[in-house]
């Protein structure tokens, strides 16, 4: 029974955190009297519990046999004030319904009161830590490093510190902490994990797998860590073990993203029905995601069924309206169609901020091509490139664009410079590969053409 009570409040606790900040001012209002109603209702059964612990601590002082089980002790034996206790109990009831904010004060008592007590002090930190109090949680998590003699407590210590570290983006250090945890209690299954998460974010995949591996040894259930290696080989561009090990996180947790992520690694691989198969059990668990019409929709289009596909991103754009990709998507199909003059009024009435955004733009440049404004086009499509910055994808798509404009003057040569380049920045894009290889052929080099051709796997994928 307590641990029913116990989720429910939790699980109220969380569901108020993430509705609290859309909800209507009337729900907010409810919402802040109910939050005020559990803390008046905990307080009430803490000092419940803490009288009932009193009671029972005095009767096994008269009656010792009634203590009919052994405590295990962590060090020498530690005797606290009962105040300390009181605080020390509050401050758990608060941590266990994740009301960090509500337990610091209580714990910053206990360790105020009895500096010397180690459980104190790391709830101190933990809440601390759970804040965002990055610097106070990491001064009071190496004082517990500095003072404990307990491997227990020291592995933990430096788990978390290199969490603080993580949070603060310092993501080496943060490797020399769970490294040190590591070699306290080499089964810590969290710091593996954490560690492989490090140098998954350094981009270092190959260190990354073997630490997510570890933490499966560790807890072979872990599906998290099932999800990164699938990344890692994603990355790697081993599609056999994304396929793995994706399908192995969705047979741990059966969520609806993960079947979304199975879709999009066939995708990536070029297997179509593979991933729309996919986006069909995603509806079937989830029949209003939008994202799966829209996937179901997009390789509809390409076999060449235009009228279902057309229906299927309909009946999604009646569900989420305002989805900037299903509108994309939308406007594409109409451009393929060739509804030219309808495609520019719904572009003079986008946002100048939506307008802007790469796929809007290479699209209008596709619109000044086709129109033969051969200048526009090279402008937008160079904007294109210019604004990418870092991101690899959207440079490839307007190197591709400027590729295309070229070609169509039959300037083969530009062309093909520029569809080297987005293959370049985007090595798994067959598309660029098929039109390189056309400028080889037009540029009467049919090597270099076949070169490129036979590089294109037979189950790849283009789009128009």
């Amino acid at each position: 029974m307590r641990k029913e009570w116990l989720q429910h409040y939790r699980e109220r606790m969380d569901l108020i955190q993430a509705e609290y900040p859309t909800a209507s001012p009337s729900e907010q209002s409810q919402m802040r009297e109910e939050v005020q109603s559990i803390r008046r209702w905990m307080g009430e059964l803490l000092e419940g519990w803490i009288a009932l612990e009193e009671g029972i601590a005095v009767l096994l002082q008269t009656h010792p046999e009634l203590d009919g089980e052994a405590t295990e002790e962590l060090g020498e034996e530690f005797w606290l004030d009962e105040r300390v206790v009181r605080s020390f109990r509050q401050g758990q009831g608060y941590y266990q319904l994740k009301m960090f904010q509500e337990a610091r004060p209580f714990f910053g008592h206990v360790v105020d009161s009895e500096p010397e007590f180690l459980l104190g002090r790391i709830y101190l930190a933990l809440s601390q830590f759970q804040s965002g109090q990055w610097e106070e949680a990491q001064r009071h998590f190496e004082l517990v490093l500095k003072t404990a003699e307990q491997v227990p407590f020291q592995t933990f210590a430096h788990h978390m510190l290199g969490c603080v570290q993580v949070k603060c983006g310092r993501e080496q250090q943060a490797i020399r902490h769970f490294e040190q945890a590591l070699e306290l209690d080499p089964d810590h299954g969290d710091s593996w994990f954490n560690l492989g998460t490090c140098y998954y974010r350094l981009k270092n995949y190959h260190e990354a797998i073997p630490r997510f591996f570890h933490a499966l040894r560790t807890s072979e259930g872990d599906w998290e860590a099932m999800y990164y290696l699938a990344c890692c080989y994603e990355r790697l561009g081993r599609w056999e073990s994304v396929a793995y090990w994706r399908l192995a996180a969705f047979e741990e947790v059966k969520q609806p993203e993960m079947m979304e992520e199975i879709a999009h690694d066939f995708e990536a691989t070029g297997d179509m029905e593979g991933a729309v198969k996919w986006y069909r059990k995603l509806l079937q668990h989830d029949p209003v995601k939008v994202s799966g019409y829209h996937g179901i929709s997009w390789h509809l289009w390409q076999q060449g069924e235009y009228g279902e596909a057309m229906a299927l991103l309909k009946k999604a754009l009646t569900l989420a309206p305002n989805d900037t990709d299903l509108l994309f998507t939308f406007v594409w199909f109409r451009f393929q169609a060739g509804e030219l003059d309808e495609i520019n009024h719904m572009i003079s009435q986008l946002p100048t901020s939506l307008a802007n955004e790469p796929l809007w733009l290479v699209l209008r440049s596709r619109l000044h091509a086709h129109r033969d404004e051969w200048d526009e086009a090279k402008e937008i499509a160079l904007q294109v490139i210019r604004e990418a910055d870092t991101n690899g994808f959207i440079r490839s798509l307007g190197h591709y664009q400027l590729g295309r404009v070229f070609l169509q003057q039959q300037n083969p040569g530009e062309a093909r410079q520029h569809f080297r380049k987005a293959i370049e920045d985007v090595p798994t894009w067959n598309e660029p590969l098929f039109f390189e290889g056309l400028c080889h052929w037009l540029e009467g080099n049919p090597d270099g053409t076949r070169q490129c051709w036979e590089a294109i796997p037979l189950t790849g994928t283009t789009t128009q």
